[in-house]
C-alpha cells in the first residue's frame, strides 16, 4: 500500500481541493525521501512496499510536515521510533 494524498487528506479532515492535494502530494514525496535516506539508500521501492511500517512512518512524517513545514520542533518522536525499527528490520543504511 502506498500513501495517497486523498487518503491523507481524508484522515486529516482536509478538504481535498486540487491545491491541498498538490501540497499533500509534495509533502508525501518529501517524507518518503527522508525516510528512505534514513533507513536504507540501497533498498528498492518494492522492498519498502513490503514494510507496513514504512507507510505508517511516511504518513506520520507527512502529517507533521503539513502542520510544521520546517519541522521547527524536529522530527516527531513516533517517526524516529519507526525509522529505528525499520533500520533494525532491514539492516540499516
Amino acid at each position: 500500500m502506498a500513501v495517497e494524498a486523498t487518503t491523507l487528506a481524508s484522515s486529516l479532515h482536509i478538504d481535498p481541493t486540487d491545491s491541498e492535494l498538490a501540497v499533500l502530494t509534495s509533502l508525501i514525496s518529501t517524507a518518503q525521501a527522508l525516510v528512505k535516506s534514513s533507513v536504507s539508500t540501497t533498498m528498492s521501492d518494492d522492498d519498502y512496499a513490503k514494510q507496513p511500517l514504512y507507510d505508517a512512518c511516511v504518513t506520520a512524517l507527512a502529517t507533521a510536515l503539513y502542520y510544521d513545514r520546517t519541522l521547527d520542533n524536529g522530527m516527531p518522536r513516533a517517526v524516529k521510533i519507526m525509522i529505528t525499527h525499520l533500520q533494525a528490520h532491514v539492516g540499516g543504511i
